[in-house]
């Protein structure tokens, strides 16, 4: 994962303290459920996305082969299928 818990728990909390000062938000329920329902999507979305690079890295590794004869960008070649990826199973990144 890109981000620890620690580091997406400060992310929320600045998030949800921007909305509360700017007026843009009223909780109804306990303000702390908010907060762990925000960082446990997030960290969700993570996993998603760490889990969605493995899958590449795996589909690249297969090929490995015809990307060095080709002398293809790997970088690029990741970033393309992680985008293709990600748009067909409605993954934001």
């Amino acid at each position: 994962m890109k981000l620890s818990r620690e580091q997406v728990e400060k992310i929320v909390r600045n998030v949800l303290e921007r909305l509360k000062d700017g007026g843009l938000v009223v909780f109804k329920a306990d303000e702390r459920k908010a907060f762990e329902k925000m960082t446990e999507v997030f960290l969700a979305d993570l996993r998603a996305e760490d889990e969605l690079d493995r899958e590449v890295e795996g589909l690249l590794q297969s090929h490995a082969g015809a990307i060095d004869k080709e002398r293809l960008d790997y970088r690029k070649m990741f970033n393309m299928i992680k985008g293709k990826l990600a748009r067909e199973r409605g993954i934001i990144l």
